[in-house]
């Protein structure tokens, strides 16, 4: 009978005590403070103009900080695609963030830039300059505001050879100096040298840039663009090439 008592004494002693250190850590984290707002993931948007948006004010309980607004805060920038929002104890929240990087500049009545999903960016905002090839012959009934996607078919393969492009060779990428999309269905590249037009056609994008990576690393690396007047990929398991006659040997 004692030890029954005891037993249940000892019990009530620890359910009492677990039920302190609760109340407790309750207690001391409702009252933790955020300190420290630490940004991570970002290239292109500075990191104090993100701790800006999300709002949190110095002081702020660090469990009274709403997570869902801080994020929709920080995905309000044109150029964050989307952002993790966490508490870190003991004082920190933490905005992990993914970005559109420019893929290409869009020229209209101001300079744009629009990503490989085809998301129109503001030139302005981001204090980074891009060295990218420009887009031409957007259909003029295409709209073009700040945060919309081109829907533009045409337009959407030519980003995506750049993006392709991009993946596979960025010297290449970075020697394209314009892509032209042309409403009769063709896409053309023009090279930084010479202006050389590669025509490109549509679809097959990844087996042409493979053999246009050939050919060029063959023949105009040793000899330069001079020697051409232009080239063309439409051709299934060939690469039709005009030479300048002066050149040509």
């Amino acid at each position: 009978m004692k030890n029954m008592r005891s037993k249940k004494i000892i019990l009530l002693s620890l359910l009492a005590l677990s039920l302190m250190l609760v109340f407790g850590a309750n207690a001391w984290k409702s009252n933790l403070k955020v300190t420290q707002i630490k940004v991570e993931g970002n290239l292109i948007v500075g990191t104090n103009e993100i701790v800006q948006l999300t709002q949190v004010q110095p002081g702020t309980l660090l469990y009274q900080a709403d997570l869902t607004a801080i994020q929709r805060n920080v995905t309000s920038h044109y150029y964050i695609k989307d952002a993790v929002v966490e508490r870190n104890l003991p004082n920190t929240i933490s905005v992990d963030v993914s970005e559109r990087v420019p893929i290409a500049i869009v020229n209209r009545t101001e300079t744009l830039y629009v990503d490989d999903e085809g998301v129109v960016l503001p030139r302005s905002i981001s204090k980074k300059l891009f060295d990218l090839p420009v887009i031409s012959g957007i259909p003029p009934g295409e709209e073009l505001a700040l945060g919309s996607t081109i829907r533009d078919a045409q337009t959407r393969q030519a980003l995506q050879m750049l993006m392709t492009m991009r993946s596979i060779n960025h010297e290449m990428y970075y020697n394209i100096s314009e892509i032209q999309v042309h409403t009769a269905g063709d896409i053309v590249l023009y090279a930084v040298e010479n202006s050389v037009p590669i025509i490109f056609g549509i679809g097959d994008i990844a087996d042409k840039f493979v053999k246009l990576e050939v050919f060029w690393a063959e023949y105009i690396k040793t000899r330069g663009a001079r020697v051409l007047q232009y080239v063309d990929l439409r051709y299934k398991d060939q690469i039709v090439a005009k030479w300048n006659p002066e050149e040509k040997s």
